[in-house]
């Protein structure tokens, strides 16, 4: 994660070069662009990074088709965004469908055992003997 984010963002210095020109025209602008740098997007994707180390990668999986899900719902709470009936549908189906993934199953229940039919002798085959337990000898 850290190269690729070292290389795209080395990638992205002609382009702040360019037209940056607004963010480092004065110390407000400034430090907001170095505080979305610092804290959501290094310090989140270095405990992002963390966390997947240290979880079930079905786990990881699961909880990063959540996140979207997250973002709009903060988007609407924090930010004030309007958010679609659609946009709402959409967030229920994620969380139903993430509820049913994760929903522990029951084991299945447990058939009886069927016994096996005797072996029926083979007409004209000669039978053999069984082998000798340990406790008959040899």
């Amino acid at each position: 994660m850290d190269t690729i984010f070292g290389l795209g963002g080395l990638l992205l210095v002609p382009v702040l070069l360019t037209t940056g020109a607004p963010l480092t025209s004065s110390w407000p602008n400034a430090a907001v662009g170095a505080y979305m740098a610092l804290v959501p997007m290094f310090v989140g994707y270095v405990l992002f990074g963390w966390g997947l180390a240290h979880v079930a990668a079905s786990t990881a999986t699961t909880l990063s088709l959540l996140e979207p899900a997250v973002a709009a719902v903060l988007a609407v709470l924090v930010v004030g965004e309007r958010l679609p009936a659609s946009g709402w549908t959409g967030i229920a189906l994620v969380v139903a469908c993430l509820a049913v993934l994760t929903a522990p199953t029951r084991p299945a229940a447990r058939r009886p055992r069927q016994q096996e039919p005797a072996a029926t002798p083979v007409p004209g085959a000669t039978a053999r003997p069984a082998a000798p337990t340990p406790e008959q000898g040899r």
